[in-house]
């Protein structure tokens, strides 16, 4: 018997919101160009074979539609699960934070209530199992209990997120580094905590080695040169006369883009889908192979270029809410409608939050080092902003999706902020309501 009835009133809310989104309003499987990689990978799992497979997508997420046996409708099922389970990791995650058991309920809620959340689990996309994951990752580090079952269970969680996404393998070095920080001189303690690092680079390179031996370069996914050629996009023609074969279709349909007004940052896709490298009768995994050396030479050529490309559209756009969703596949007229009206609301406090959040970082910063101590929301911050920084680097385009895993660890970090400072901001509010 459930002892907390916090945690049915979490389960039946996040149940019925999802019930009447998914079976009124939008009973919809929203597919997007990233979510073939996934199926097709899931294919491929499923029949235990890598054959003409091209390397673009890490098997974490492509085992969960695997195990949906090529029914999308049961991927959903796990992803509102996924979301289930989450919003319950969060409200014990808030009581390992010192909220109390009220504050956590009325935090998890209103947490639950932003409706993007409920659609990028009508997706076909990574980032809600991406999300039960870090939330599962989070709420046992702030148990504070190092032991070894702990540090070797964290191990596994950061393993399957690596072969989730390989960018993530920072997460577990910085909290290690982090650890030795805090406690330099505890040998037994850093030698048990050390696991954490082991399954997170075996993911990494096993799966490296798997692409290595199928494509015949080491990497984490085939996708490497086309996510830095993104980034050079608007200097894309600034590039030494061996890659003019590549930059200039590459300019021409970003040129094309620009007058359109499509999204610039696809206008490698738009020449490769367009047939514009067929002529040199290269895969997939080669093309990609040489957009590597010709992106790192573009960059180190033109380095203010890519510094401006970086800060003010890569890194700018982590820091954008999203909603993924098909505008018109509500089940009737003015649905969507309704929801957009509702998504102009919450998107403005997302923004809030998160403007709020970069103001704390410096806070944050100036605070440790001034204390001489790293808490558990200097880690928190650390861990985001240095997302944000890392994805900025690698590449442009859907960047916004980067930050969606971590929202909920933006609010709960600007929240833990003020609550240290007993809430002043809501005297009245909590005071009334004994919040």
């Amino acid at each position: 018997m459930i002892k907390d009835k916090n945690l049915i009133y979490i389960g039946t809310f996040g149940l019925l919101v999802r019930m009447l989104i998914f079976f009124v309003f939008y009973t919809h499987i929203t597919i997007y160009p990233d979510s073939s990689g996934y199926i097709n990978l899931a294919e491929h799992i499923a029949a235990f074979s890598y054959s003409d497979y091209d390397g673009a997508r890490t098997p974490g997420y492509a085992i969960v539609l695997a195990l949906s046996f090529g029914n999308l409708y049961i991927t959903l099922f796990y992803q509102f699960l996924f979301g289930i389970v989450s919003a319950i990791l969060w409200y014990l995650l808030l009581q390992n934070l010192r909220f109390s058991k009220k504050q956590s309920l009325y935090i998890t809620l209103f947490l639950q209530t932003f409706i993007h959340v409920y659609f990028f689990e009508t997706a076909i996309l990574m980032e809600s199992f991406i999300l039960v994951l870090i939330s599962l990752i989070f709420y046992l580090i702030t148990l504070n209990k190092h032991t070894f079952l702990i540090h070797l269970t964290l191990s596994l969680l950061f393993g399957y997120l690596v072969l989730t996404k390989p960018f993530y393998l920072y997460i577990p070095f910085l909290l290690y580094g982090f650890w030795f920080l805090k406690d330099p001189k505890n040998l037994k303690l850093l030698a048990s905590r050390f696991i954490i690092l082991v399954f997170p680079v075996v993911a990494y390179l096993g799966w490296s080695s798997v692409i290595k031996k199928h494509h015949g370069y080491f990497s984490s996914t085939t996708l490497m040169g086309v996510y830095l050629s993104q980034n050079v996009v608007r200097f894309a023609e600034k590039s030494p006369d061996e890659f003019k074969w590549l930059s200039e279709p590459y300019v021409a349909y970003r040129d094309e883009a620009i007058k359109e007004n499509k999204d610039i940052a696809m206008s490698i896709w738009y020449a490769y889908d367009d047939g514009a490298y067929d002529t040199y009768g290269m895969e997939f995994s080669e093309l990609s192979k040489v957009l590597t050396k010709y992106a790192k030479v573009t960059i180190a050529n033109n380095p203010m270029e890519y510094v401006h490309q970086v800060i003010f559209y890569s890194w700018r756009d982590f820091w954008k809410p999203t909603i993924y969703w098909n505008y018109n596949d509500f089940n009737f007229k003015y649905a969507n409608k309704l929801f957009r009206g509702i998504w102009y609301i919450q998107e403005p406090i997302l923004y809030l939050f998160r403007f709020v959040f970069l103001l704390l970082v410096p806070v944050l910063l100036i605070k440790a080092i001034k204390n001489r101590r790293i808490d558990i929301g200097f880690i928190i911050m650390s861990v985001i902003f240095i997302a944000s920084i890392l994805q900025a680097l690698l590449t442009y385009g859907t960047n916004n999706r980067f930050s969606f895993p971590f929202e909920f660890l933006i609010i709960i970090s600007v929240l833990m902020y003020f609550k240290e400072r007993d809430w002043w901001f809501l005297k009245p509010l909590v005071n009334k309501f004994k919040f």
